[in-house]
């Protein structure tokens, strides 16, 4: 499901990868790569409320996964500003170092 979300991702079809990912995250509800993902996405269909929001969640399963963790903050860092705040992305930056 991931793959084929990537595909769809890559070729423009944001609410396809938007499904692919709703239904992995059914099938693995706490994996944080999953919700890492469709954080991406919803950031891309202008969601950034919403990309926060599954970002953070993807912290709380992430433990361990230092790289994955970065990436996470470093999502948050982007939907924060997309949010107008700028302090908010700028901690969530130095979280993602």
């Amino acid at each position: 499901m991931l793959t084929t979300a990537q595909q769809q991702q890559s070729s423009g079809d944001l609410n396809g990868a938007s499904s692919s990912l709703e239904r992995a995250q059914r099938v693995a509800p706490r994996e944080p790569q999953v919700l890492y993902r469709l954080a991406q996405v919803r950031l891309a269909q202008g969601d950034a409320a919403q990309a926060e929001q599954l970002a953070r969640r993807g912290l709380t399963y992430a433990n361990g996964r230092t790289s994955l963790q970065a990436s996470l903050w470093g999502l948050i860092a982007q939907s924060r500003e997309k949010q107008g705040d700028a302090a908010g992305a700028a901690l969530a930056r130095q979280k993602a170092r």
